[in-house]
């Protein structure tokens, strides 16, 4: 799963609580309607659960 990431590791529960911080905070102040992806760069997921496409 690792090698499937362009980051190349997992995303730790850290990652996603910064992301929060920073929308929480003044500095994101000026972002308006944007979806901020916190996923190591992921384009696809990259975990089979064998789930049928729909």
């Amino acid at each position: 799963m690792e090698d499937a990431t362009p980051m190349g590791c997992i995303g730790e529960a850290e990652d996603v609580a910064a992301a929060v911080i920073y929308l929480a905070s003044p500095a994101s102040a000026y972002v308006t309607g944007k979806v901020l992806e916190v996923d190591g760069g992921l384009d696809q997921p990259n975990l089979d659960l064998g789930l049928p496409d729909l």
